[in-house]
């Protein structure tokens, strides 16, 4: 006959190793270590404590393999050997006894831990962060962009719980930007239905186009992930179908020309595409077969079903606008109607300084002359290549030598020229940036070419020729790989918190970009490194820079406010910057298909120098603008207010 405490035991060991059945909160204790949770370093020297020796407790067991363990020793289930001595008995009742005070004394730490673990702000808020990013939308179907919307909604009920309400520090900005973050998504899924209204999202294919910004150099992971990105598409597109509504015209078009680079990528450059495994080469191949027929197919339905359905205005409301501007950005004081303001005092100061610069460059001073001369001075393609690394190389002596003090270029980084990947020729007209591969310890960006393809007539790779002249190629090369890679390595170079890596501002890496272009030409970089008339020429193409930003703020403005048609931004682009048509039009297009907000460039700038005020009046002395622009850079892409109170400690 069983003991007493034996008798005791032999529910809780099948319980555990037989039944199998717990409550969800008993789940949650029993699968974590409870030595862990206990705070018990060394098992073997608590048992050793209670019963004399080690009990031979593994350091890798769980809470559940250490009940078993405890029922397999024999201290709660009696012999079945047969009759056993009154010594033996007094044995097992003893290491019974001392068992289960083992177990008691772990189980109650244990359970204390747990309990305190769930109580504990910080501790929830860190447990929501993880769930948030494990929101996925696989094959963008509808069901799952609802059930996206319904994890999105639960975890915003419980981010808005009083006790989160207690978090100080780092962890109520996080929380914030929790908070932030899940009301973006929602708002897209359930206000905005983005899903119904973008042909172009459901060309999923980053993984496949990773695989030519920098050919040979990405591992078999990346290119495994691509296979299986390859093999969804199909699915994906076809939900497409079942999704799309009435979007607007000039987006259904933008699709249907990136369904051309799609179709490029997959028939004519993946076959050719350098992989290490041979297997794994030919599934990647023959998921691009299949692949390259589901893009043929949907191009073939974005023509003749959904154009002649594509309908909707591409304008957006000015709160809509408005609310990535004050929910996401968190910029209260920078709403549509300051921005406007802003930007029509800008466009007058900018004309000014052109065409006062046009007299300095020709004897006509004539502002439209001066740009068609400078257009006209584009090399042939062949050329292009060669002076943009040139350009790139310049900065790089520059600010290793006269600009040292402005900014430290990481020694992990790797950067210069490629050609644009496929998948972003279509918005990257000419040019831009791109990320790429992170290979034994070194990222890489790259300022990014995109060639005149074939799809285009004479007239139009003429004119797309232009925009690669000398002035505009110099500024946006160094706004590109100086402005959106470095920030991108310093800011991976600093550990992050998982909400900051899972948090994305559209402004900070513009705003920086932007500012860079200035802050080069008034501490002398022009005149450091270019000829007279050249340093006047590159600073007149900083002002059509400068312009671009400004007409971005006031065609999509208008545009909101029913001011200004679609065909009438893309117009103003090119009386007001000299830009080709068939650019405006691309950046018209592309700044139309969200109701992002405009004023990453020119708003951003304004609040980076009121943050480098202050920091200088706060640094006084110690003021070293090289300390503040690493402090601006380090924090990743979150908005600047949030930046600013990370620099100061102001939370």
């Amino acid at each position: 006959m069983a003991s007493t405490a034996e008798a005791m035991a032999i529910p809780v060991c099948r319980f555990i190793g037989v039944t199998g059945q717990r409550s969800a909160s008993t789940a949650r204790i029993i699968g974590r270590n409870p030595f862990e949770i206990s705070g018990f370093r060394r098992r073997s020297e608590l048992c050793s404590i209670l019963t004399g020796d080690s009990c031979g407790i593994s350091l890798n067991m769980s809470w559940t393999m250490l009940w078993q363990r405890a029922c397999a020793w024999g201290f709660f289930l009696p012999s079945q050997a047969g009759p056993a001595s009154d010594r033996e008995r007094g044995e097992s009742v003893k290491k019974t006894i001392q068992a289960l005070i083992l177990w008691m004394a772990i189980g109650s730490i244990a359970v204390a831990r747990a309990k305190s673990d769930l109580e504990d702000p910080a501790a929830t808020l860190a447990d929501l962060v993880d769930r948030a990013s494990e929101v996925k939308i696989e094959t963008y179907s509808g069901e799952e962009h609802r059930q996206a919307a319904k994890s999105y909604r639960k975890l915003l009920e419980e981010v808005q719980a009083p006790d989160l309400a207690e978090l100080e520090g780092d962890d109520a900005i996080d929380r914030d930007l929790l908070e932030a973050h899940l009301r973006k998504q929602l708002f897209e899924l359930e206000n905005l239905l983005l899903y119904q209204l973008s042909p172009v999202r459901y060309l999923v294919l980053s993984k496949t186009d990773s695989l030519f910004v920098r050919p040979c150099a990405q591992p078999d992971k990346v290119v495994a992930e691509a296979r299986d990105e390859l093999e969804k598409l199909p699915e994906i597109l076809e939900n497409a179908r079942k999704n799309l509504t009435r979007p607007a015209r000039t987006w259904t078009e933008n699709a249907i020309y990136t369904c051309y680079y799609a179709e490029m990528m997959l028939e004519k450059m993946l076959p050719e595409v350098c992989i290490d495994d041979p297997e794994l080469a030919e599934q990647l191949r023959a998921a691009g077969d299949v692949a390259l027929a589901a893009v043929r197919d949907y191009a073939t339905w974005l023509e003749n079903d959904l154009l002649s359905r594509s309908d909707r205005s591409p304008a957006w409301d000015p709160e809509e606008v408005e609310f990535y501007q004050f929910a996401i950005e968190q910029l209260f004081d920078y709403g549509l109607e300051e921005m406007l303001r802003v930007a029509e005092e800008d466009e007058a100061k900018t004309l000014a300084e052109m065409e006062e610069l046009a007299k300095r460059i020709h004897p006509s001073g004539d502002l439209v002359t001066v740009w068609n001369l400078m257009k006209e001075e584009a090399p042939p393609w062949s050329e292009v290549y060669p002076m943009a690394e040139r350009y790139v190389a310049l900065a790089d002596e520059w600010l290793r030598g006269p600009g040292a003090h402005l900014v430290d270029i990481p020694r992990e980084f790797d950067y210069g020229v490629q050609l644009t990947s496929p998948m972003g020729r279509r918005v990257l007209s000419f040019g831009g940036a791109t990320y790429g591969p992170t290979l034994g310890g070194r990222i890489s960006g790259y300022y990014v070419l995109t060639p005149l393809e074939k799809k285009l007539n004479e007239e139009e790779q003429l004119s797309r020729l232009k925009s690669y002249n000398p002035y505009w190629t110099h500024v946006i090369s160094y706004h590109e790989w100086l402005g959106h890679n470095v920030q991108r390595a310093i800011a991976e170079a600093h550990a992050s918190r998982p909400m900051r890596d899972l948090f994305w501002s559209s402004y900070l890496s513009q705003a920086w970009s932007f500012y860079l272009e200035k802050l080069l030409e008034d501490e002398g970089y022009y005149e450091d490194m270019l000829p007279h008339l050249e340093a006047l020429k590159t600073r007149m193409a900083r002002l059509q820079m400068r312009m671009w930003r400004i007409q971005r703020i006031l065609t999509k403005l208008q545009m909101a406010k029913g001011e200004m048609t679609f065909d009438e931004a893309v117009e103003a682009y090119v009386e007001k910057i000299g830009m080709e048509p068939g650019n405006a039009l691309i950046e018209v297009q592309r700044d139309s298909q969200s109701p992002s907000p405009p004023g990453r460039e020119i708003i951003g700038e304004r609040v980076i120098l009121e943050m480098r005020a202050e920091y200088q009046r706060r640094m006084g002395e110690h003021y070293q603008i090289k300390a503040f622009h690493e402090a601006l850079l380090r924090y990743g892409e979150l908005p600047l207010p949030v930046v600013r109170q990370l620099m100061f400690g102001d939370y």
